[in-house]
Protein backbone atom coordinates (compact mmCIF):
# COMPACT_ATOMS: atom_id res chain seq x y z
CA UNK A 1 0.00 0.00 0.00
CA UNK A 2 2.83 2.36 0.59
CA UNK A 3 4.44 1.90 -2.63
CA UNK A 4 1.39 2.87 -4.29
CA UNK A 5 0.52 5.98 -2.54
CA UNK A 6 4.66 6.74 -3.31
CA UNK A 7 3.79 5.94 -7.06
CA UNK A 8 0.71 7.94 -6.84
CA UNK A 9 2.43 11.13 -5.30
CA UNK A 10 5.41 10.39 -8.12
CA UNK A 11 3.01 10.44 -11.04
CA UNK A 12 0.82 13.68 -9.64
CA UNK A 13 4.57 15.31 -9.21
CA UNK A 14 5.47 14.12 -12.46
CA UNK A 15 2.47 15.65 -13.72
CA UNK A 16 2.92 18.99 -12.75
CA UNK A 17 6.54 19.27 -14.01
CA UNK A 18 5.37 18.13 -17.68
CA UNK A 19 2.89 20.76 -17.88
CA UNK A 20 4.75 23.84 -16.46
CA UNK A 21 7.66 22.96 -18.29
CA UNK A 22 5.89 21.85 -21.28
CA UNK A 23 8.06 18.28 -21.73
CA UNK A 24 6.27 15.74 -23.84
CA UNK A 25 4.49 12.73 -22.64
CA UNK A 26 6.24 10.59 -24.95
CA UNK A 27 9.71 12.43 -23.91
CA UNK A 28 12.37 9.67 -22.26
CA UNK A 29 13.09 12.34 -19.58
CA UNK A 30 9.45 11.93 -18.02
CA UNK A 31 10.42 8.47 -16.93
CA UNK A 32 13.44 9.21 -15.79
CA UNK A 33 11.92 11.95 -13.34
CA UNK A 34 9.04 10.05 -12.63
CA UNK A 35 11.77 6.91 -11.77
CA UNK A 36 13.63 9.48 -9.37
CA UNK A 37 10.47 10.82 -7.88
CA UNK A 38 9.22 7.67 -6.95
CA UNK A 39 12.89 6.74 -5.01
CA UNK A 40 12.86 9.76 -3.43
CA UNK A 41 9.18 9.04 -1.77
CA UNK A 42 9.40 5.69 -1.00
CA UNK A 43 12.95 6.62 1.09
CA UNK A 44 10.99 9.19 2.87
CA UNK A 45 8.61 7.24 3.82
CA UNK A 46 11.12 4.94 5.52
CA UNK A 47 10.80 5.16 9.56
CA UNK A 48 14.04 6.26 10.26
CA UNK A 49 13.80 9.41 7.86
CA UNK A 50 9.98 10.15 9.56
CA UNK A 51 11.68 9.60 13.70
CA UNK A 52 13.80 13.06 12.77
CA UNK A 53 10.18 15.07 11.65
CA UNK A 54 8.24 17.24 14.63
CA UNK A 55 4.63 18.42 14.21
CA UNK A 56 6.49 21.83 14.02
CA UNK A 57 8.54 20.85 10.89
CA UNK A 58 5.04 18.98 9.36
CA UNK A 59 2.87 22.38 9.61
CA UNK A 60 5.57 24.65 8.47
CA UNK A 61 6.12 22.58 5.50
CA UNK A 62 2.18 22.56 5.08
CA UNK A 63 1.98 26.50 4.85
CA UNK A 64 4.77 27.08 2.91
CA UNK A 65 3.99 24.35 0.09
CA UNK A 66 0.79 25.70 0.00
CA UNK A 67 1.64 29.07 -0.54
CA UNK A 68 4.63 28.07 -3.11
CA UNK A 69 1.69 26.02 -4.98
CA UNK A 70 -0.47 29.10 -5.13
CA UNK A 71 2.17 31.78 -5.92
CA UNK A 72 3.43 28.86 -9.11
CA UNK A 73 -0.73 28.25 -10.50
CA UNK A 74 -1.31 32.18 -10.44
CA UNK A 75 2.14 33.14 -12.30
CA UNK A 76 2.09 30.14 -14.60
CA UNK A 77 -1.30 28.87 -15.06
CA UNK A 78 -1.72 29.97 -18.42
CA UNK A 79 1.29 28.17 -19.29
CA UNK A 80 -0.33 25.09 -17.49
CA UNK A 81 -3.60 24.94 -19.62
CA UNK A 82 -1.55 25.08 -22.61
CA UNK A 83 -4.60 26.78 -24.37
CA UNK A 84 -7.54 24.30 -23.00
CA UNK A 85 -10.81 26.24 -22.60
CA UNK A 86 -13.23 23.66 -21.00
CA UNK A 87 -14.04 25.08 -17.41
CA UNK A 88 -14.33 20.92 -16.47
CA UNK A 89 -10.63 20.27 -17.86
CA UNK A 90 -9.18 23.55 -16.53
CA UNK A 91 -9.95 22.87 -12.90
CA UNK A 92 -8.97 19.32 -13.27
CA UNK A 93 -5.73 20.12 -14.59
CA UNK A 94 -5.18 23.11 -12.10
CA UNK A 95 -5.90 20.98 -9.16
CA UNK A 96 -3.91 17.95 -10.18
CA UNK A 97 -0.94 20.55 -10.88
CA UNK A 98 -1.70 22.45 -7.57
CA UNK A 99 -1.48 18.51 -5.63
CA UNK A 100 1.76 18.01 -7.74
CA UNK A 101 3.61 20.82 -6.68
CA UNK A 102 2.81 20.81 -3.17
CA UNK A 103 3.98 17.45 -2.72
CA UNK A 104 6.66 18.84 -4.21
CA UNK A 105 6.96 21.30 -2.02
CA UNK A 106 6.08 19.95 1.16
CA UNK A 107 8.54 17.02 1.55
CA UNK A 108 11.80 19.03 0.21
CA UNK A 109 10.62 22.10 2.58
CA UNK A 110 10.14 19.03 5.17
CA UNK A 111 13.26 18.15 4.64
CA UNK A 112 15.11 20.88 4.52
CA UNK A 113 13.74 21.70 8.22
CA UNK A 114 14.44 18.39 9.62
CA UNK A 115 18.25 18.64 8.63
CA UNK A 116 18.58 22.54 9.33
CA UNK A 117 19.05 21.72 13.70
CA UNK A 118 22.44 19.96 12.12
CA UNK A 119 24.18 22.77 10.56
CA UNK A 120 26.39 24.29 13.00
CA UNK A 121 28.16 27.98 11.59
CA UNK A 122 28.50 29.57 14.66
CA UNK A 123 31.30 27.68 16.15
CA UNK A 124 34.50 30.23 15.52
CA UNK A 125 36.13 30.85 19.09
CA UNK A 126 38.73 33.26 17.33
CA UNK A 127 37.35 35.52 14.89
CA UNK A 128 40.02 37.32 12.56
CA UNK A 129 40.11 40.41 13.76
CA UNK A 130 41.26 42.18 10.69
CA UNK A 131 38.36 40.71 8.59
CA UNK A 132 36.17 43.59 8.37
CA UNK A 133 38.97 45.72 7.15
CA UNK A 134 39.73 43.16 4.32
CA UNK A 135 35.99 43.33 3.15
CA UNK A 136 36.21 47.19 3.19
CA UNK A 137 38.78 47.29 1.00
CA UNK A 138 38.00 44.27 -1.79
CA UNK A 139 35.12 45.44 -1.71
CA UNK A 140 36.31 48.71 -3.45
CA UNK A 141 38.92 46.98 -5.03
CA UNK A 142 36.41 45.24 -7.02
CA UNK A 143 33.92 47.79 -7.42
CA UNK A 144 36.99 50.52 -8.66
CA UNK A 145 36.93 49.02 -12.48
CA UNK A 146 32.97 50.14 -12.31
CA UNK A 147 33.52 53.42 -11.32
CA UNK A 148 35.99 54.17 -13.68
CA UNK A 149 34.05 52.44 -16.87
CA UNK A 150 30.85 54.67 -15.70
CA UNK A 151 33.02 57.65 -14.78
CA UNK A 152 31.59 59.88 -13.06
CA UNK A 153 28.23 57.80 -12.48
CA UNK A 154 24.98 56.36 -13.84
CA UNK A 155 22.82 58.56 -14.25
CA UNK A 156 19.32 57.62 -15.57
CA UNK A 157 15.98 60.01 -16.32
CA UNK A 158 15.41 59.56 -12.13
CA UNK A 159 18.90 60.65 -11.72
CA UNK A 160 18.43 63.51 -13.91
CA UNK A 161 15.74 64.76 -12.30
CA UNK A 162 17.30 64.99 -8.49
CA UNK A 163 20.18 66.54 -10.51
CA UNK A 164 18.09 69.30 -11.60
CA UNK A 165 16.39 69.79 -8.60
CA UNK A 166 20.38 70.36 -6.68
CA UNK A 167 20.68 73.23 -9.66
CA UNK A 168 17.59 74.41 -9.08
CA UNK A 169 16.05 73.71 -12.79
CA UNK A 170 13.39 71.52 -11.36
CA UNK A 171 11.13 72.48 -8.40
CA UNK A 172 12.12 70.73 -4.90
CA UNK A 173 10.15 67.63 -4.87
CA UNK A 174 10.13 64.37 -2.62
CA UNK A 175 8.60 62.26 -5.49
CA UNK A 176 12.32 61.27 -5.36
CA UNK A 177 13.30 61.31 -1.69
CA UNK A 178 14.11 64.86 -0.40
CA UNK A 179 16.82 63.32 1.71
CA UNK A 180 18.60 61.88 -1.04
CA UNK A 181 18.43 64.73 -3.05
CA UNK A 182 20.02 67.33 -0.37
CA UNK A 183 22.90 64.43 0.11
CA UNK A 184 23.21 64.60 -3.85
CA UNK A 185 23.43 68.09 -4.06
CA UNK A 186 25.54 68.51 -0.79
CA UNK A 187 28.02 66.16 -2.26
CA UNK A 188 28.14 67.39 -5.92
CA UNK A 189 28.41 71.45 -4.21
CA UNK A 190 31.41 70.47 -2.21
CA UNK A 191 33.37 68.59 -5.87
CA UNK A 192 32.02 71.41 -7.67
CA UNK A 193 33.44 74.49 -4.84
CA UNK A 194 36.86 72.55 -4.79
CA UNK A 195 37.49 71.80 -8.72
CA UNK A 196 35.23 73.94 -10.39
CA UNK A 197 33.98 70.94 -12.66
CA UNK A 198 30.45 69.66 -12.38
CA UNK A 199 31.70 66.11 -13.56
CA UNK A 200 34.18 66.15 -10.38
CA UNK A 201 30.88 66.98 -8.41
CA UNK A 202 29.01 64.12 -9.41
CA UNK A 203 32.38 61.82 -9.34
CA UNK A 204 32.32 62.69 -5.52
CA UNK A 205 28.82 61.79 -4.10
CA UNK A 206 29.56 57.99 -5.96
CA UNK A 207 32.60 57.74 -4.22
CA UNK A 208 30.97 58.30 -0.92
CA UNK A 209 28.19 55.77 -1.88
CA UNK A 210 30.83 53.37 -2.70
CA UNK A 211 32.56 54.15 0.78
CA UNK A 212 29.19 53.73 2.68
CA UNK A 213 27.97 50.40 1.08
CA UNK A 214 31.73 48.78 1.57
CA UNK A 215 31.89 50.17 5.21
CA UNK A 216 28.54 48.65 5.40
CA UNK A 217 29.51 45.24 3.92
CA UNK A 218 32.56 44.92 7.05
CA UNK A 219 29.99 46.30 9.75
CA UNK A 220 27.78 43.04 8.92
CA UNK A 221 30.80 40.97 8.52
CA UNK A 222 32.13 42.18 11.64
CA UNK A 223 28.16 41.18 13.15
CA UNK A 224 28.89 37.99 12.03
CA UNK A 225 31.93 37.42 13.50
CA UNK A 226 30.15 38.86 17.03
CA UNK A 227 27.89 35.74 16.08
CA UNK A 228 30.82 33.85 16.14
CA UNK A 229 30.28 32.68 12.52
CA UNK A 230 32.95 30.13 11.11
CA UNK A 231 35.73 32.55 9.25
CA UNK A 232 35.29 30.50 6.00
CA UNK A 233 31.82 31.71 5.76
CA UNK A 234 32.91 35.25 6.55
CA UNK A 235 35.30 34.74 3.68
CA UNK A 236 32.11 33.31 1.23
CA UNK A 237 30.17 36.44 2.57
CA UNK A 238 32.46 38.94 1.39
CA UNK A 239 33.07 36.97 -2.18
CA UNK A 240 29.88 37.65 -2.62
CA UNK A 241 30.12 41.80 -2.36
CA UNK A 242 32.91 42.04 -3.89
CA UNK A 243 32.43 39.70 -7.29
CA UNK A 244 28.76 39.33 -7.65
CA UNK A 245 28.32 41.84 -10.56
CA UNK A 246 25.20 43.67 -9.62
CA UNK A 247 26.94 45.21 -6.62
CA UNK A 248 29.62 46.79 -8.32
CA UNK A 249 27.39 48.23 -11.03
CA UNK A 250 24.81 49.88 -8.05
CA UNK A 251 27.80 50.98 -6.18
CA UNK A 252 28.28 53.58 -8.95
CA UNK A 253 24.27 54.32 -9.94
CA UNK A 254 22.83 57.31 -8.64
CA UNK A 255 19.50 56.02 -7.41
CA UNK A 256 18.20 56.26 -4.05
CA UNK A 257 17.13 52.26 -3.56
CA UNK A 258 21.17 51.88 -3.28
CA UNK A 259 21.96 53.25 0.32
CA UNK A 260 18.55 52.58 1.09
CA UNK A 261 19.83 48.46 0.39
CA UNK A 262 23.02 49.82 2.10
CA UNK A 263 20.37 51.18 5.31
CA UNK A 264 17.99 48.35 5.34
CA UNK A 265 21.30 45.98 5.43
CA UNK A 266 22.73 47.86 8.56
CA UNK A 267 19.35 48.15 9.91
CA UNK A 268 19.28 44.58 10.28
CA UNK A 269 22.74 44.10 11.27
CA UNK A 270 22.12 46.61 14.25
CA UNK A 271 19.33 44.33 14.82
CA UNK A 272 21.37 41.40 15.14
CA UNK A 273 23.52 43.02 17.59
CA UNK A 274 20.68 44.37 19.68
CA UNK A 275 20.14 40.28 20.06
CA UNK A 276 23.29 39.06 20.45
CA UNK A 277 23.30 41.54 23.80
CA UNK A 278 20.73 39.58 25.42
CA UNK A 279 20.78 41.18 28.48
CA UNK A 280 19.33 38.50 31.61
CA UNK A 281 18.01 41.50 33.87
CA UNK A 282 17.57 44.95 33.20
CA UNK A 283 20.73 46.09 34.64
CA UNK A 284 23.07 45.02 32.06
CA UNK A 285 20.84 47.17 29.51
CA UNK A 286 22.90 50.04 30.35
CA UNK A 287 25.48 50.68 27.12
CA UNK A 288 28.72 50.36 26.82
CA UNK A 289 30.74 53.62 25.64
CA UNK A 290 32.03 51.74 22.93
CA UNK A 291 28.21 50.45 21.75
CA UNK A 292 27.40 53.75 21.00
CA UNK A 293 29.61 54.00 18.10
CA UNK A 294 29.18 50.34 16.84
CA UNK A 295 25.25 49.66 17.64
CA UNK A 296 23.22 52.86 18.87
CA UNK A 297 24.48 55.16 16.41
CA UNK A 298 24.26 52.75 13.56
CA UNK A 299 20.93 51.76 14.41
CA UNK A 300 19.43 55.20 14.76
CA UNK A 301 21.17 56.25 11.59
CA UNK A 302 20.25 53.30 9.81
CA UNK A 303 16.38 53.36 10.41
CA UNK A 304 16.26 56.91 10.02
CA UNK A 305 17.30 56.39 6.54
CA UNK A 306 15.10 53.42 5.95
CA UNK A 307 11.91 55.30 6.27
CA UNK A 308 13.09 58.70 4.48
CA UNK A 309 14.77 57.11 1.52
CA UNK A 310 11.75 54.99 0.58
CA UNK A 311 7.84 55.61 1.56
CA UNK A 312 7.53 51.69 1.78
CA UNK A 313 10.58 51.37 4.04
CA UNK A 314 8.77 53.62 6.45
CA UNK A 315 5.89 51.25 6.34
CA UNK A 316 8.57 48.16 6.77
CA UNK A 317 9.76 49.63 9.75
CA UNK A 318 6.12 50.37 11.24
CA UNK A 319 5.29 46.74 10.51
CA UNK A 320 8.93 45.50 12.20
CA UNK A 321 8.36 47.39 15.60
CA UNK A 322 5.87 45.39 17.44
CA UNK A 323 7.75 42.76 16.57
CA UNK A 324 11.61 44.58 17.47
CA UNK A 325 10.09 45.48 21.18
CA UNK A 326 8.78 42.12 22.04
CA UNK A 327 11.86 40.36 20.72
CA UNK A 328 13.50 42.73 23.11
CA UNK A 329 11.69 43.11 25.79
CA UNK A 330 14.50 42.14 28.18
CA UNK A 331 15.78 45.37 27.26
CA UNK A 332 12.77 47.79 27.44
CA UNK A 333 14.56 50.49 29.10
CA UNK A 334 17.10 50.78 26.20
CA UNK A 335 14.63 49.84 23.36
CA UNK A 336 11.89 52.01 23.98
CA UNK A 337 13.85 55.28 24.48
CA UNK A 338 16.03 54.51 21.48
CA UNK A 339 12.86 53.71 19.05
CA UNK A 340 11.13 57.33 20.96
CA UNK A 341 13.96 59.12 19.76
CA UNK A 342 14.08 57.29 16.18
CA UNK A 343 10.26 58.03 15.77
CA UNK A 344 10.86 61.70 16.75
CA UNK A 345 13.25 62.33 14.25
CA UNK A 346 11.76 60.62 11.46
CA UNK A 347 8.37 62.45 12.30
CA UNK A 348 9.62 65.83 12.67
CA UNK A 349 11.97 65.02 9.08
CA UNK A 350 8.77 64.12 7.51
CA UNK A 351 6.13 66.80 8.32
CA UNK A 352 7.39 70.03 10.45
CA UNK A 353 10.37 70.04 7.96
CA UNK A 354 8.50 69.50 4.37
CA UNK A 355 5.78 71.67 5.08
CA UNK A 356 8.65 74.41 6.46
CA UNK A 357 10.03 74.13 3.22
CA UNK A 358 6.61 73.44 1.51
CA UNK A 359 8.39 70.39 -0.41
CA UNK A 360 6.49 69.40 -3.14
CA UNK A 361 4.81 65.48 -2.62
CA UNK A 362 4.68 62.76 -5.04
CA UNK A 363 0.81 62.87 -6.14
CA UNK A 364 -2.01 60.62 -5.55
CA UNK A 365 -1.90 58.73 -8.95
CA UNK A 366 1.53 57.57 -8.08
CA UNK A 367 0.22 54.92 -5.23
CA UNK A 368 -2.27 53.47 -7.76
CA UNK A 369 -0.30 51.99 -9.49
CA UNK A 370 -2.09 48.31 -9.09
CA UNK A 371 -5.68 49.68 -9.03
CA UNK A 372 -5.05 51.76 -12.31
CA UNK A 373 -2.94 48.92 -14.01
CA UNK A 374 -6.21 46.58 -13.47
CA UNK A 375 -9.08 49.28 -15.09
CA UNK A 376 -6.77 49.43 -17.72
CA UNK A 377 -6.29 46.11 -18.73
CA UNK A 378 -10.35 45.47 -18.61
CA UNK A 379 -10.47 48.68 -20.77
CA UNK A 380 -7.69 46.53 -22.96
CA UNK A 381 -9.72 43.58 -23.65
CA UNK A 382 -12.37 45.66 -24.53
CA UNK A 383 -14.79 44.25 -21.83
CA UNK A 384 -18.34 45.50 -21.13
CA UNK A 385 -18.76 48.30 -18.98
CA UNK A 386 -21.84 49.20 -17.95
CA UNK A 387 -22.81 52.93 -18.97
CA UNK A 388 -22.65 54.64 -15.43
CA UNK A 389 -19.29 52.83 -15.30
CA UNK A 390 -18.01 54.29 -18.65
CA UNK A 391 -19.84 57.84 -17.77
CA UNK A 392 -17.68 57.91 -14.23
CA UNK A 393 -14.55 56.87 -15.59
CA UNK A 394 -13.99 59.22 -18.47
CA UNK A 395 -13.72 61.85 -15.69
CA UNK A 396 -10.53 60.13 -14.60
CA UNK A 397 -9.30 58.58 -17.66
CA UNK A 398 -9.51 58.94 -21.46
CA UNK A 399 -10.53 55.34 -22.38
CA UNK A 400 -9.85 54.94 -25.98
CA UNK A 401 -6.17 56.51 -25.29
CA UNK A 402 -5.95 53.49 -21.99
CA UNK A 403 -6.44 50.81 -24.63
CA UNK A 404 -3.75 51.98 -26.75
CA UNK A 405 -0.87 52.46 -23.97
CA UNK A 406 -1.74 50.02 -21.73
CA UNK A 407 1.21 48.00 -20.98
CA UNK A 408 1.14 44.84 -18.36
CA UNK A 409 3.98 44.87 -16.61
CA UNK A 410 4.43 48.97 -16.01
CA UNK A 411 2.14 51.12 -15.16
CA UNK A 412 3.54 54.87 -16.24
CA UNK A 413 1.46 55.38 -19.63
CA UNK A 414 -1.36 55.47 -17.70
CA UNK A 415 -0.61 56.93 -14.48
CA UNK A 416 0.72 59.86 -17.04
CA UNK A 417 -2.53 59.64 -18.84
CA UNK A 418 -4.49 60.34 -15.32
CA UNK A 419 -2.20 63.03 -14.85
CA UNK A 420 -3.23 64.77 -18.16
CA UNK A 421 -6.56 64.60 -18.54
CA UNK A 422 -7.91 63.60 -14.59
CA UNK A 423 -5.62 64.02 -12.28
CA UNK A 424 -7.34 67.35 -10.71
CA UNK A 425 -10.65 65.66 -10.15
CA UNK A 426 -9.13 62.06 -8.81
CA UNK A 427 -7.58 64.46 -6.04
CA UNK A 428 -11.30 65.76 -5.15
CA UNK A 429 -12.76 62.34 -5.68
CA UNK A 430 -10.93 59.92 -4.29
CA UNK A 431 -14.07 58.07 -2.73
CA UNK A 432 -15.66 57.69 -6.34
CA UNK A 433 -12.57 56.58 -8.19
CA UNK A 434 -12.25 53.59 -5.18
CA UNK A 435 -16.04 52.73 -5.53
CA UNK A 436 -15.84 52.49 -9.24
CA UNK A 437 -12.56 50.47 -8.91
CA UNK A 438 -14.67 48.20 -6.98
CA UNK A 439 -17.49 47.78 -8.90
CA UNK A 440 -15.48 47.11 -12.27
CA UNK A 441 -13.70 44.39 -10.35
CA UNK A 442 -16.63 42.75 -9.73
CA UNK A 443 -17.92 42.13 -12.69
CA UNK A 444 -14.50 41.46 -14.32
CA UNK A 445 -12.51 39.63 -11.64
CA UNK A 446 -10.36 37.43 -13.84
CA UNK A 447 -8.93 40.84 -15.53
CA UNK A 448 -8.15 42.32 -12.37
CA UNK A 449 -6.47 39.00 -10.91
CA UNK A 450 -4.60 38.75 -14.98
CA UNK A 451 -3.56 42.42 -14.34
CA UNK A 452 -2.00 42.03 -11.14
CA UNK A 453 -0.08 39.52 -11.58
CA UNK A 454 1.73 40.55 -14.56
CA UNK A 455 2.35 44.14 -12.38
CA UNK A 456 3.79 41.97 -9.14
CA UNK A 457 5.19 38.63 -10.59
CA UNK A 458 8.64 39.90 -11.06
CA UNK A 459 8.38 39.98 -6.83
CA UNK A 460 7.30 37.09 -5.56
CA UNK A 461 7.62 33.96 -8.64
CA UNK A 462 10.90 32.87 -9.53
CA UNK A 463 10.85 32.19 -12.89
CA UNK A 464 10.57 35.67 -13.95
CA UNK A 465 12.94 36.78 -16.80
CA UNK A 466 14.04 40.58 -16.90
CA UNK A 467 17.24 41.92 -17.19
CA UNK A 468 19.59 43.23 -14.94
CA UNK A 469 22.67 46.07 -15.31
CA UNK A 470 21.47 47.75 -18.52
CA UNK A 471 22.05 51.21 -17.38
CA UNK A 472 25.29 52.79 -18.54
CA UNK A 473 26.80 56.05 -18.41
CA UNK A 474 24.62 59.00 -18.21
CA UNK A 475 21.80 59.44 -20.43
CA UNK A 476 21.15 61.93 -22.80
CA UNK A 477 19.86 65.00 -21.08
CA UNK A 478 19.55 69.28 -21.60
CA UNK A 479 22.55 70.17 -18.66
CA UNK A 480 25.63 69.15 -20.93
CA UNK A 481 26.40 66.14 -18.19
CA UNK A 482 28.49 63.53 -20.22
CA UNK A 483 29.70 59.97 -19.84
CA UNK A 484 32.95 60.33 -19.42
CA UNK A 485 34.35 56.63 -19.02
CA UNK A 486 38.19 56.17 -17.84
CA UNK A 487 38.15 52.71 -18.43
CA UNK A 488 36.70 52.08 -22.11
CA UNK A 489 37.49 50.47 -24.90
CA UNK A 490 35.83 47.27 -26.55
CA UNK A 491 37.10 44.43 -24.16
CA UNK A 492 35.58 46.06 -21.12
CA UNK A 493 32.60 46.48 -23.06
CA UNK A 494 32.81 42.96 -23.87
CA UNK A 495 33.56 41.50 -20.24
CA UNK A 496 30.39 43.77 -18.94
CA UNK A 497 27.98 42.19 -21.39
CA UNK A 498 29.66 38.55 -20.34
CA UNK A 499 29.09 39.25 -16.29
CA UNK A 500 25.82 39.86 -16.55
CA UNK A 501 24.43 37.25 -19.22
CA UNK A 502 25.99 34.39 -17.29
CA UNK A 503 23.24 34.10 -14.57
CA UNK A 504 21.46 33.14 -17.62
CA UNK A 505 23.42 30.33 -18.46
CA UNK A 506 24.09 28.96 -15.44
CA UNK A 507 22.17 27.14 -13.11
CA UNK A 508 21.66 27.75 -9.05
CA UNK A 509 24.03 31.09 -9.46
CA UNK A 510 21.29 32.45 -11.45
CA UNK A 511 18.59 32.02 -8.90
CA UNK A 512 21.00 34.54 -7.28
CA UNK A 513 19.38 37.04 -9.16
CA UNK A 514 15.71 36.28 -9.19
CA UNK A 515 13.88 38.66 -7.23
CA UNK A 516 10.99 35.91 -6.52
CA UNK A 517 13.67 33.25 -5.58
CA UNK A 518 15.65 35.56 -3.19
CA UNK A 519 12.13 36.14 -1.54
CA UNK A 520 11.06 32.62 -1.05
CA UNK A 521 14.34 32.42 -0.12
CA UNK A 522 14.14 34.71 2.73
CA UNK A 523 10.42 32.85 3.75
CA UNK A 524 12.76 29.64 4.03
CA UNK A 525 14.92 31.24 6.36
CA UNK A 526 12.13 32.55 8.36
CA UNK A 527 10.92 29.05 8.93
CA UNK A 528 13.98 27.62 9.71
CA UNK A 529 13.75 30.28 12.21
CA UNK A 530 10.52 29.50 13.59
CA UNK A 531 11.56 25.77 13.88
CA UNK A 532 14.98 25.98 15.93
CA UNK A 533 13.36 28.65 18.06
CA UNK A 534 15.42 31.79 16.37
CA UNK A 535 14.35 34.94 16.80
CA UNK A 536 16.78 36.85 15.57
CA UNK A 537 16.75 35.49 11.82
CA UNK A 538 12.86 35.54 12.13
CA UNK A 539 13.39 39.41 13.61
CA UNK A 540 15.08 40.80 11.12
CA UNK A 541 13.58 39.00 7.49
CA UNK A 542 10.40 40.96 8.35
CA UNK A 543 11.54 44.24 6.91
CA UNK A 544 12.09 42.25 4.18
CA UNK A 545 9.09 40.84 3.41
CA UNK A 546 6.91 44.15 4.59
CA UNK A 547 9.13 45.86 1.66
CA UNK A 548 8.07 42.89 -1.20
CA UNK A 549 4.41 43.19 -0.01
CA UNK A 550 4.49 46.86 -0.18
CA UNK A 551 5.50 46.40 -3.89
CA UNK A 552 3.27 43.98 -4.42
CA UNK A 553 0.41 46.89 -3.40
CA UNK A 554 2.25 50.23 -5.45
CA UNK A 555 4.37 48.72 -7.40
CA UNK A 556 5.06 50.93 -10.68
CA UNK A 557 7.21 48.64 -12.59
CA UNK A 558 6.50 44.33 -12.48
CA UNK A 559 9.98 43.64 -13.12
CA UNK A 560 12.43 46.23 -11.91
CA UNK A 561 15.57 44.94 -9.71
CA UNK A 562 16.76 48.04 -7.82
CA UNK A 563 13.17 48.15 -6.03
CA UNK A 564 14.73 45.22 -4.13
CA UNK A 565 17.81 45.13 -4.32
CA UNK A 566 18.10 45.58 -0.56
CA UNK A 567 17.35 41.80 -0.33
CA UNK A 568 20.06 40.82 -3.01
CA UNK A 569 22.37 43.16 -0.43
CA UNK A 570 21.33 41.81 3.03
CA UNK A 571 20.92 38.30 1.43
CA UNK A 572 24.02 36.84 3.51
CA UNK A 573 22.51 38.04 6.61
CA UNK A 574 18.82 36.94 6.10
CA UNK A 575 20.55 33.44 5.41
CA UNK A 576 22.72 33.24 8.69
CA UNK A 577 20.89 34.75 10.82
CA UNK A 578 18.46 31.54 11.59
CA UNK A 579 21.55 29.87 12.72
CA UNK A 580 22.96 32.64 15.01
CA UNK A 581 22.34 31.21 18.56
CA UNK A 582 21.86 34.45 20.50
CA UNK A 583 22.12 32.71 24.22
Amino acid sequence: MNLIYCLLKSFLSLFAIVRITGISTTNPLSIILFFIFSYWYIRLSKSTAQTTVTSKDMWLSFLSASLFSALTLAADYTKLLQGLTSTLFCLLILLLSFAGFFLLYYHAIRLLLTKSDLVLLDNSIYPVTWLPFVAFALCLIAWFPYFLHEYPAIMTPDSLNQYAQVIGAYELSNHHPIIHTMIIGFLYHTGLSLTGNAIFGLALYTIVQMLFMAWVVSYAVRTLQLAYMKTSICIIVICFYAFIPYHGIYAVTMWKDIPFAGCMTLFAASLIRFQLRNPSNNASTKLKVSEYFTLLIPYIFAGFMLCLLRTNGWYAFLLSLPFILYWNRNQLKLIIPVHLILLALVLFAKYPCMNIYETKQADFVESLSIPVQQIAKVLANEEALTEDQLLKLEHFIDIEQARLVYQPDVSDNIKNLIRSTGNEYLENHKAEFFSLWLSIGLDHHKAYFDAFVSQTNGFWYPDVSYKVGLADGIYSNEWGLNWQPILRGNIIIKIRELLFKLHELIPIYGFLWSIGGIFWTILLSQCISIRNDRPTGFLIGIPAIALVLTLCIATPVATEFRYAYSLFFGLPLYLLAPFIRTK
